[in-house]
């Protein structure tokens, strides 16, 4: 099954002629057209959910799926008894959060992307993007974590029977932790379509064309009919949808909101993060306004 779509001259035609004017439906209940995004550490087989369709929004959707691993051993950390092997543990997670964001920060500098930054985001969340993000693509703080994520966590390597340095204090988790968490929300503002997905639906019964939809654009879901490669046969209709967004944050912000009990937990003296408005943020708080 394609997942992909080959837009040529003839495709762009068709679709210049056919767009215009065509009717909008809704779900069949009448509510936003909602799919889901993929699950590709839970779903078994081919999806029939969102597929990321651009580079900006594989990176959010595996940085979800790095933040739902570190939810997995977020019981574990908050028991001081199972905190030393949670946090080892954690480490895979959050070295892959932070390639993630990195990955994500190069993809968004550029020009247009410090453009709609400086036109849309209050001015507390582009000090506090350019901050962070400065932090994060040094790396030189979070050498213990990538150590033990390459040593202890990721592969059990034998010189941990000789080396006495790969021990983890809760900082070195937290910190690029919420580093990550802070720069990956503010990765979801930019503008609706900048974010492209894409659904494979089936094939038909000629089992020669697929329908396949796709998502440039809130609250627009365009339905295509392609053939067996992917190359635009015919439009099929145009659905009015949920944003996939919304489900990437959730997890997003429940890490979040972990982050934050953890520090609490151990004590820590890194900041808070505050989701609440900016203009309302306390001073001395890593913030992300609303």
């Amino acid at each position: 099954m394609a997942f992909r779509l080959v837009f040529d001259d003839a495709a762009m035609n068709l679709m210049a002629e056919k767009l215009p004017g065509h009717p909008i439906y809704a779900d069949p209940d009448g509510d936003l057209y909602a799919p889901g995004i993929v699950d590709i550490l839970g779903d078994e087989g081919i999806s029939d959910r969102w597929l990321p369709g651009n580079d900006h929004t594989k990176q959010l959707v595996l940085g979800m799926e790095a933040c739902r691993d570190v939810l997995f051993y977020l019981n574990q950390f908050m028991d001081s008894r199972t905190r030393k092997r949670a946090m080892n543990r954690m480490a895979v997670p959050i070295c892959t959060l932070m390639d993630i964001v990195v990955r994500l920060l190069t993809i968004t500098n550029n020009e247009k992307s410090r453009t709609v930054r400086e036109s849309s985001w209050p001015s507390s969340d582009r000090d506090t993007y350019l901050t962070v993000a400065r932090r994060l693509k040094k790396m030189k703080n979070y050498k213990s974590i990538r150590r033990v994520r390459n040593k202890l966590a990721a592969h059990l390597d034998a010189d941990v029977f000789v080396e006495r340095t790969l021990q983890l204090k809760p900082d070195d988790v937290l910190a690029p932790l919420g580093d990550c968490v802070v720069l990956l929300t503010l990765s979801i503002n930019y503008p609706s379509e900048w974010f492209c997905w894409i659904r494979p639906v089936g094939i038909l019964e000629d089992r020669k064309h697929l329908a396949v939809e796709t998502m440039y654009s809130y609250p627009l879901c365009v339905r295509w009919i392609t053939d067996l490669e992917g190359h635009v046969k015919d439009f099929d209709s145009m659905i009015f949808a949920a944003d996939p967004r919304h489900e990437l944050q959730e997890p997003i912000m429940e890490t979040v909101a972990s982050y934050n009990n953890m520090v609490k937990a151990v004590k820590s003296e890194l900041p808070p993060i505050y989701t609440i408005p900016t203009k309302d943020l306390p001073k001395g708080g890593q913030g992300e306004g609303e």
